[in-house]
Protein backbone atom coordinates (compact mmCIF):
# COMPACT_ATOMS: atom_id res chain seq x y z
CA UNK A 1 0.00 0.00 0.00
CA UNK A 2 1.29 3.48 -0.85
CA UNK A 3 1.79 5.14 2.52
CA UNK A 4 3.88 8.27 1.96
CA UNK A 5 4.03 11.50 -0.02
CA UNK A 6 7.23 12.96 -1.50
CA UNK A 7 7.31 16.39 -3.12
CA UNK A 8 10.33 16.82 -5.39
CA UNK A 9 11.40 20.21 -6.73
CA UNK A 10 13.70 20.08 -9.73
CA UNK A 11 14.56 22.02 -12.89
CA UNK A 12 14.18 18.68 -14.69
CA UNK A 13 11.26 16.70 -13.15
CA UNK A 14 11.57 13.84 -15.65
CA UNK A 15 15.29 13.49 -14.99
CA UNK A 16 14.64 13.58 -11.24
CA UNK A 17 12.24 10.64 -11.45
CA UNK A 18 14.79 8.60 -13.40
CA UNK A 19 17.44 9.53 -10.85
CA UNK A 20 15.30 7.98 -8.13
CA UNK A 21 14.67 4.92 -10.30
CA UNK A 22 18.41 4.52 -10.81
CA UNK A 23 18.75 3.97 -7.06
CA UNK A 24 17.47 0.47 -7.89
CA UNK A 25 20.78 -0.19 -9.66
CA UNK A 26 22.38 -0.41 -6.21
CA UNK A 27 22.39 -4.17 -5.61
CA UNK A 28 23.04 -4.19 -1.81
CA UNK A 29 20.12 -1.88 -0.99
CA UNK A 30 17.73 -3.61 -3.42
CA UNK A 31 18.79 -6.95 -2.01
CA UNK A 32 17.75 -5.80 1.46
CA UNK A 33 14.45 -4.47 0.08
CA UNK A 34 13.67 -7.85 -1.50
CA UNK A 35 14.48 -9.63 1.77
CA UNK A 36 12.17 -7.28 3.66
CA UNK A 37 9.28 -7.66 1.19
CA UNK A 38 9.45 -11.45 1.13
CA UNK A 39 10.56 -12.01 4.74
CA UNK A 40 13.76 -13.75 3.69
CA UNK A 41 16.29 -14.05 6.54
CA UNK A 42 19.81 -12.81 5.89
CA UNK A 43 22.04 -15.64 4.75
CA UNK A 44 19.20 -17.60 3.13
CA UNK A 45 18.87 -17.83 -0.67
CA UNK A 46 21.57 -15.14 -0.97
CA UNK A 47 22.60 -15.96 -4.53
CA UNK A 48 18.99 -16.01 -5.76
CA UNK A 49 18.09 -12.75 -4.03
CA UNK A 50 21.21 -11.08 -5.42
CA UNK A 51 20.33 -12.31 -8.91
CA UNK A 52 16.82 -10.88 -8.58
CA UNK A 53 18.23 -7.52 -7.44
CA UNK A 54 20.67 -7.47 -10.36
CA UNK A 55 17.90 -8.20 -12.87
CA UNK A 56 15.83 -5.31 -11.49
CA UNK A 57 18.77 -3.04 -12.31
CA UNK A 58 18.94 -4.44 -15.84
CA UNK A 59 15.28 -3.53 -16.33
CA UNK A 60 15.76 0.05 -15.14
CA UNK A 61 18.78 0.56 -17.40
CA UNK A 62 17.07 -0.78 -20.50
CA UNK A 63 13.87 1.12 -19.77
CA UNK A 64 15.67 4.44 -19.48
CA UNK A 65 17.43 3.89 -22.81
CA UNK A 66 14.16 2.95 -24.52
CA UNK A 67 12.49 6.08 -23.15
CA UNK A 68 15.42 8.28 -24.14
CA UNK A 69 15.42 6.78 -27.64
CA UNK A 70 11.67 7.43 -27.95
CA UNK A 71 12.29 11.15 -27.40
CA UNK A 72 14.59 11.25 -30.43
CA UNK A 73 12.16 9.80 -33.01
CA UNK A 74 8.84 10.80 -34.52
CA UNK A 75 5.37 9.37 -34.17
CA UNK A 76 6.06 6.69 -36.78
CA UNK A 77 8.08 4.56 -34.34
CA UNK A 78 7.69 6.24 -30.95
CA UNK A 79 4.85 3.99 -29.66
CA UNK A 80 6.95 0.85 -30.14
CA UNK A 81 9.95 2.24 -28.27
CA UNK A 82 7.78 3.50 -25.42
CA UNK A 83 5.97 0.17 -25.19
CA UNK A 84 9.18 -1.81 -24.78
CA UNK A 85 10.43 0.76 -22.29
CA UNK A 86 7.21 0.35 -20.31
CA UNK A 87 7.59 -3.45 -20.44
CA UNK A 88 11.10 -3.15 -18.98
CA UNK A 89 9.91 -0.85 -16.18
CA UNK A 90 6.92 -3.04 -15.38
CA UNK A 91 9.19 -6.09 -15.31
CA UNK A 92 11.15 -4.37 -12.54
CA UNK A 93 7.94 -4.23 -10.46
CA UNK A 94 7.33 -7.94 -11.09
CA UNK A 95 10.87 -8.85 -10.05
CA UNK A 96 10.55 -6.79 -6.88
CA UNK A 97 7.14 -8.06 -5.77
CA UNK A 98 7.17 -11.68 -6.95
CA UNK A 99 9.40 -14.54 -5.81
CA UNK A 100 12.43 -16.12 -7.48
CA UNK A 101 10.32 -18.22 -9.84
CA UNK A 102 9.63 -14.97 -11.73
CA UNK A 103 13.23 -14.12 -12.60
CA UNK A 104 14.06 -13.98 -16.31
CA UNK A 105 15.98 -17.28 -16.29
CA UNK A 106 13.42 -19.09 -14.11
CA UNK A 107 10.56 -18.14 -16.43
CA UNK A 108 12.58 -19.27 -19.45
CA UNK A 109 13.35 -22.64 -17.86
CA UNK A 110 9.75 -23.23 -16.83
CA UNK A 111 8.42 -21.90 -20.16
CA UNK A 112 5.87 -19.82 -18.24
CA UNK A 113 4.32 -16.47 -19.10
CA UNK A 114 6.35 -16.17 -22.32
CA UNK A 115 3.82 -13.79 -23.84
CA UNK A 116 2.99 -10.07 -23.80
CA UNK A 117 -0.11 -11.01 -21.81
CA UNK A 118 -2.35 -9.09 -24.21
CA UNK A 119 -3.85 -10.06 -27.57
CA UNK A 120 -4.62 -7.37 -30.13
CA UNK A 121 -8.03 -7.73 -31.77
CA UNK A 122 -6.54 -7.73 -35.24
CA UNK A 123 -9.74 -7.39 -37.21
CA UNK A 124 -10.45 -4.06 -35.55
CA UNK A 125 -6.86 -2.87 -35.83
CA UNK A 126 -7.05 -3.19 -39.62
CA UNK A 127 -10.19 -1.01 -39.81
CA UNK A 128 -9.12 2.61 -39.06
CA UNK A 129 -9.14 5.11 -41.91
CA UNK A 130 -7.99 8.73 -41.68
CA UNK A 131 -11.51 10.05 -42.30
CA UNK A 132 -13.06 8.06 -39.45
CA UNK A 133 -12.07 10.48 -36.69
CA UNK A 134 -10.69 10.28 -33.18
CA UNK A 135 -13.30 8.18 -31.43
CA UNK A 136 -13.47 5.54 -34.16
CA UNK A 137 -9.69 5.32 -34.23
CA UNK A 138 -9.22 4.84 -30.48
CA UNK A 139 -12.23 2.54 -30.29
CA UNK A 140 -10.50 0.29 -32.84
CA UNK A 141 -7.56 -0.13 -30.44
CA UNK A 142 -8.82 -3.13 -28.52
CA UNK A 143 -7.10 -6.12 -26.98
CA UNK A 144 -7.89 -9.02 -24.69
CA UNK A 145 -6.11 -10.23 -21.62
CA UNK A 146 -4.25 -13.32 -22.85
CA UNK A 147 -5.37 -16.56 -21.20
CA UNK A 148 -4.54 -20.24 -21.09
CA UNK A 149 -6.99 -23.03 -20.42
CA UNK A 150 -6.18 -24.82 -17.20
CA UNK A 151 -7.88 -28.17 -16.51
CA UNK A 152 -9.48 -28.38 -13.09
CA UNK A 153 -9.57 -31.74 -11.37
CA UNK A 154 -13.10 -32.40 -10.03
CA UNK A 155 -13.18 -33.11 -6.29
CA UNK A 156 -13.25 -36.81 -5.51
CA UNK A 157 -12.07 -37.82 -9.00
CA UNK A 158 -8.89 -39.92 -9.10
CA UNK A 159 -6.09 -38.66 -11.30
CA UNK A 160 -6.31 -40.39 -14.68
CA UNK A 161 -3.18 -41.95 -16.14
CA UNK A 162 -2.32 -41.97 -19.84
CA UNK A 163 -3.13 -45.67 -19.94
CA UNK A 164 -6.67 -45.53 -18.57
CA UNK A 165 -7.83 -42.10 -19.76
CA UNK A 166 -11.31 -42.83 -21.05
CA UNK A 167 -13.53 -40.82 -23.37
CA UNK A 168 -15.74 -39.92 -20.40
CA UNK A 169 -12.76 -38.67 -18.40
CA UNK A 170 -11.66 -36.54 -21.34
CA UNK A 171 -15.17 -35.10 -21.70
CA UNK A 172 -15.27 -34.27 -17.97
CA UNK A 173 -11.85 -32.62 -18.15
CA UNK A 174 -13.02 -30.34 -20.97
CA UNK A 175 -16.02 -29.37 -18.90
CA UNK A 176 -13.74 -28.46 -16.01
CA UNK A 177 -11.35 -26.07 -17.74
CA UNK A 178 -10.73 -22.54 -16.57
CA UNK A 179 -9.24 -19.62 -18.47
CA UNK A 180 -6.38 -18.17 -16.46
CA UNK A 181 -4.64 -14.85 -17.26
CA UNK A 182 -1.22 -15.57 -18.69
CA UNK A 183 1.79 -13.54 -19.73
CA UNK A 184 3.55 -10.36 -18.73
CA UNK A 185 0.46 -8.19 -18.31
CA UNK A 186 -1.02 -10.66 -15.82
CA UNK A 187 2.22 -10.75 -13.83
CA UNK A 188 2.43 -6.96 -13.80
CA UNK A 189 -1.19 -6.51 -12.75
CA UNK A 190 -0.78 -9.01 -9.90
CA UNK A 191 2.29 -7.09 -8.73
CA UNK A 192 0.52 -3.73 -8.49
CA UNK A 193 -0.76 -2.07 -5.36
CA UNK A 194 -3.56 0.53 -5.64
CA UNK A 195 -2.39 3.97 -6.75
CA UNK A 196 -2.83 6.92 -4.41
CA UNK A 197 -3.59 10.61 -4.42
CA UNK A 198 -2.83 13.40 -1.96
CA UNK A 199 -5.37 14.78 0.51
CA UNK A 200 -4.63 18.20 2.05
CA UNK A 201 -5.31 17.72 5.75
CA UNK A 202 -5.67 20.05 8.73
CA UNK A 203 -5.19 18.56 12.21
CA UNK A 204 -6.80 20.52 15.06
CA UNK A 205 -6.63 19.84 18.79
CA UNK A 206 -10.02 20.51 20.35
CA UNK A 207 -10.10 23.87 22.12
CA UNK A 208 -6.94 25.23 20.51
CA UNK A 209 -6.64 27.81 17.73
CA UNK A 210 -3.50 26.46 16.06
CA UNK A 211 -3.47 23.52 13.69
CA UNK A 212 -1.06 21.37 11.66
CA UNK A 213 -1.14 21.00 7.89
CA UNK A 214 -0.17 17.66 6.36
CA UNK A 215 -0.49 15.78 3.08
CA UNK A 216 -2.17 12.43 3.50
CA UNK A 217 -2.00 9.58 0.90
CA UNK A 218 -5.30 7.91 0.05
CA UNK A 219 -5.99 4.92 -2.22
CA UNK A 220 -7.59 6.22 -5.42
CA UNK A 221 -9.37 2.99 -6.39
CA UNK A 222 -9.09 -0.62 -5.31
CA UNK A 223 -7.77 -3.01 -7.93
CA UNK A 224 -10.34 -5.12 -9.73
CA UNK A 225 -9.81 -8.87 -9.58
CA UNK A 226 -7.57 -9.96 -12.46
CA UNK A 227 -9.97 -12.76 -13.40
CA UNK A 228 -12.71 -10.17 -13.92
CA UNK A 229 -10.64 -8.51 -16.67
CA UNK A 230 -10.70 -11.49 -19.02
CA UNK A 231 -14.41 -11.43 -19.84
CA UNK A 232 -14.40 -8.20 -21.89
CA UNK A 233 -11.80 -6.65 -24.21
CA UNK A 234 -9.88 -3.55 -23.23
CA UNK A 235 -11.16 -0.64 -25.27
CA UNK A 236 -8.64 2.11 -26.09
CA UNK A 237 -11.24 4.88 -26.14
CA UNK A 238 -12.75 3.88 -22.78
CA UNK A 239 -9.31 3.70 -21.17
CA UNK A 240 -8.29 7.03 -22.67
CA UNK A 241 -11.32 8.67 -21.05
CA UNK A 242 -10.09 7.63 -17.58
CA UNK A 243 -6.64 9.26 -17.80
CA UNK A 244 -6.61 12.48 -15.77
CA UNK A 245 -3.77 14.04 -17.78
CA UNK A 246 -5.83 13.66 -20.98
CA UNK A 247 -8.94 15.29 -19.52
CA UNK A 248 -8.56 18.77 -21.03
CA UNK A 249 -7.21 17.49 -24.36
CA UNK A 250 -10.26 15.24 -24.78
CA UNK A 251 -12.60 18.10 -23.92
CA UNK A 252 -10.93 20.23 -26.61
CA UNK A 253 -11.82 17.58 -29.19
CA UNK A 254 -15.41 17.20 -27.95
CA UNK A 255 -14.88 13.83 -26.24
CA UNK A 256 -16.50 13.52 -22.80
CA UNK A 257 -14.05 11.97 -20.26
CA UNK A 258 -15.19 9.45 -17.67
CA UNK A 259 -13.86 11.78 -14.99
CA UNK A 260 -15.10 14.95 -13.33
CA UNK A 261 -12.97 17.80 -12.08
CA UNK A 262 -13.11 18.46 -8.37
CA UNK A 263 -11.36 19.03 -5.09
CA UNK A 264 -11.54 17.91 -1.48
CA UNK A 265 -10.41 18.86 1.98
CA UNK A 266 -10.07 17.04 5.27
CA UNK A 267 -10.27 18.43 8.80
CA UNK A 268 -9.30 16.21 11.73
CA UNK A 269 -10.15 17.22 15.29
CA UNK A 270 -8.39 15.39 18.11
CA UNK A 271 -10.11 15.15 21.50
CA UNK A 272 -8.13 14.44 24.67
CA UNK A 273 -8.95 13.32 28.21
CA UNK A 274 -6.87 13.22 31.37
CA UNK A 275 -5.87 9.98 33.02
CA UNK A 276 -5.63 9.42 36.77
CA UNK A 277 -2.22 11.08 36.86
CA UNK A 278 -3.51 14.17 35.08
CA UNK A 279 -1.74 13.41 31.79
CA UNK A 280 -3.59 14.08 28.53
CA UNK A 281 -4.41 11.02 26.44
CA UNK A 282 -6.03 10.89 23.03
CA UNK A 283 -9.67 9.94 23.47
CA UNK A 284 -11.03 10.09 19.93
CA UNK A 285 -10.66 11.66 16.49
CA UNK A 286 -13.35 13.24 14.38
CA UNK A 287 -12.79 13.54 10.64
CA UNK A 288 -14.79 15.76 8.29
CA UNK A 289 -14.20 15.06 4.60
CA UNK A 290 -15.63 17.49 2.07
CA UNK A 291 -15.84 16.52 -1.61
CA UNK A 292 -16.53 19.03 -4.38
CA UNK A 293 -17.41 17.64 -7.83
CA UNK A 294 -17.70 20.06 -10.75
CA UNK A 295 -19.24 19.83 -14.21
CA UNK A 296 -21.13 16.58 -13.69
CA UNK A 297 -24.07 15.65 -15.92
CA UNK A 298 -27.41 14.42 -14.49
CA UNK A 299 -26.79 10.82 -15.66
CA UNK A 300 -23.26 10.80 -14.28
CA UNK A 301 -24.47 12.25 -10.97
CA UNK A 302 -27.23 9.69 -10.63
CA UNK A 303 -24.87 6.78 -11.30
CA UNK A 304 -22.14 8.06 -9.00
CA UNK A 305 -24.41 8.90 -6.07
CA UNK A 306 -26.08 5.48 -6.34
CA UNK A 307 -22.64 3.84 -6.30
CA UNK A 308 -21.55 5.88 -3.26
CA UNK A 309 -24.76 5.08 -1.38
CA UNK A 310 -24.29 1.35 -1.98
CA UNK A 311 -20.67 1.38 -0.83
CA UNK A 312 -20.80 3.91 2.01
CA UNK A 313 -24.17 5.31 3.16
CA UNK A 314 -22.30 7.80 5.40
CA UNK A 315 -21.42 9.86 2.32
CA UNK A 316 -24.16 12.49 2.21
CA UNK A 317 -25.10 15.29 -0.17
CA UNK A 318 -24.34 18.61 1.52
CA UNK A 319 -25.39 20.73 -1.46
CA UNK A 320 -26.65 19.94 -4.97
CA UNK A 321 -26.17 22.85 -7.36
CA UNK A 322 -26.98 20.97 -10.56
CA UNK A 323 -23.69 20.49 -12.36
CA UNK A 324 -21.77 20.94 -9.08
CA UNK A 325 -22.24 18.93 -5.91
CA UNK A 326 -20.78 19.07 -2.41
CA UNK A 327 -20.59 15.78 -0.51
CA UNK A 328 -19.56 15.16 3.08
CA UNK A 329 -18.27 12.17 5.01
CA UNK A 330 -17.94 12.29 8.81
CA UNK A 331 -16.03 9.69 10.79
CA UNK A 332 -15.48 9.43 14.53
CA UNK A 333 -13.31 6.78 16.16
CA UNK A 334 -11.09 6.05 19.15
CA UNK A 335 -7.39 5.07 18.98
CA UNK A 336 -8.31 1.51 19.94
CA UNK A 337 -10.70 1.17 17.00
CA UNK A 338 -9.03 -1.42 14.76
CA UNK A 339 -11.82 -1.73 12.21
CA UNK A 340 -10.87 -1.19 8.59
CA UNK A 341 -11.78 2.12 7.03
CA UNK A 342 -14.95 2.27 4.98
CA UNK A 343 -15.25 3.02 1.28
CA UNK A 344 -13.79 6.35 0.15
CA UNK A 345 -14.70 8.15 -3.09
CA UNK A 346 -12.44 7.08 -5.94
CA UNK A 347 -10.25 9.97 -7.06
CA UNK A 348 -7.23 10.19 -9.34
CA UNK A 349 -4.89 13.11 -9.93
CA UNK A 350 -2.89 14.39 -12.86
CA UNK A 351 0.84 15.09 -12.93
CA UNK A 352 0.24 18.50 -11.35
CA UNK A 353 -1.91 17.15 -8.51
CA UNK A 354 -5.29 18.31 -9.87
CA UNK A 355 -8.07 16.02 -8.65
CA UNK A 356 -10.59 14.15 -10.80
CA UNK A 357 -13.46 11.94 -9.59
CA UNK A 358 -13.71 8.52 -11.27
CA UNK A 359 -17.24 8.18 -12.63
CA UNK A 360 -17.16 4.41 -13.23
CA UNK A 361 -15.19 2.91 -10.33
CA UNK A 362 -16.66 -0.54 -11.01
CA UNK A 363 -14.73 -0.84 -14.29
CA UNK A 364 -11.74 1.41 -13.60
CA UNK A 365 -8.31 0.18 -14.75
CA UNK A 366 -5.44 1.66 -12.68
CA UNK A 367 -3.19 4.10 -14.50
CA UNK A 368 -0.05 1.92 -14.72
CA UNK A 369 -2.06 -0.89 -16.33
CA UNK A 370 -4.00 1.57 -18.51
CA UNK A 371 -0.77 3.08 -19.87
CA UNK A 372 0.63 -0.36 -20.66
CA UNK A 373 -2.54 -1.44 -22.50
CA UNK A 374 -2.63 1.72 -24.64
CA UNK A 375 1.09 1.46 -25.44
CA UNK A 376 0.64 -2.19 -26.40
CA UNK A 377 -2.16 -1.37 -28.84
CA UNK A 378 -0.37 1.62 -30.38
CA UNK A 379 2.94 -0.24 -30.48
CA UNK A 380 1.44 -3.26 -32.23
CA UNK A 381 -0.36 -1.00 -34.70
CA UNK A 382 2.76 0.97 -35.58
CA UNK A 383 4.93 -2.14 -35.83
CA UNK A 384 2.69 -4.68 -37.57
CA UNK A 385 0.25 -2.38 -39.42
CA UNK A 386 2.60 0.36 -40.66
CA UNK A 387 0.53 0.95 -43.80
CA UNK A 388 -2.55 1.74 -41.69
CA UNK A 389 -0.66 3.58 -38.96
CA UNK A 390 1.35 5.82 -41.26
CA UNK A 391 -1.66 6.63 -43.40
CA UNK A 392 -3.71 7.68 -40.37
CA UNK A 393 -1.07 9.89 -38.74
CA UNK A 394 -0.15 11.46 -42.09
CA UNK A 395 -3.72 12.30 -43.06
CA UNK A 396 -5.60 13.02 -39.81
CA UNK A 397 -4.14 15.89 -37.80
CA UNK A 398 -6.50 15.42 -34.84
CA UNK A 399 -5.49 11.77 -34.37
CA UNK A 400 -1.83 12.71 -34.79
CA UNK A 401 -1.89 15.50 -32.22
CA UNK A 402 -4.00 13.69 -29.63
CA UNK A 403 -1.85 10.55 -29.91
CA UNK A 404 1.29 12.66 -29.62
CA UNK A 405 -0.13 14.28 -26.47
CA UNK A 406 -0.92 10.84 -25.03
CA UNK A 407 2.63 9.61 -25.67
CA UNK A 408 4.04 12.77 -24.07
CA UNK A 409 1.97 12.01 -20.96
CA UNK A 410 3.15 8.39 -20.85
CA UNK A 411 6.76 9.50 -21.33
CA UNK A 412 6.41 11.86 -18.39
CA UNK A 413 4.17 9.91 -16.05
CA UNK A 414 4.67 6.16 -16.47
CA UNK A 415 8.16 6.18 -14.85
CA UNK A 416 6.63 8.28 -12.04
CA UNK A 417 3.88 5.70 -11.50
CA UNK A 418 6.42 2.87 -11.43
CA UNK A 419 8.58 4.73 -8.90
CA UNK A 420 5.48 5.10 -6.70
CA UNK A 421 4.85 1.36 -6.97
CA UNK A 422 8.43 0.37 -6.16
CA UNK A 423 8.81 2.67 -3.17
CA UNK A 424 5.27 2.71 -1.69
CA UNK A 425 5.39 6.52 -1.84
CA UNK A 426 3.51 8.98 -4.04
CA UNK A 427 6.00 11.26 -5.82
CA UNK A 428 5.12 14.74 -7.06
CA UNK A 429 7.98 16.08 -9.18
CA UNK A 430 7.60 19.70 -10.26
CA UNK A 431 9.60 22.79 -11.15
Amino acid sequence: MIQGIKNLTSENPIGQIWKYLRFFLDIPSVLETIRRIHNIPKGKFDSYVKKQARQIGYCIRQAEEYFQASSQVGLATRPTLLYYGAVSLSRAVVLLRQDGTHSFDALRKSNKHNHHGLDLIRGLAAVPRPADGLEVFFNSLQCNCHTLKKPLKPSGTPKASKENLSIETTRNAKCCEKNIPWGHFALFYRSLVPCAFQIPMEIHDHGKDTFIKRDHPQVCANLLELDSLISNPFDGLSILKTLPDMYFALKEFGIQPDLCRGSLKLKVVRYYKKDEQGNEQLEKKKEQHHFFIDGISPDQKSHLLTFYKQHNPLISVEADLGANIHLRLTREYSPSDKTSSSYYPDIVDDINGHKFYILRPETYLPEPAAHLVLLYCLGMLSRYYPDIWMNVIDENIQITELTDSLLDIVYRKFPNLILDQMTWSKHYAHL
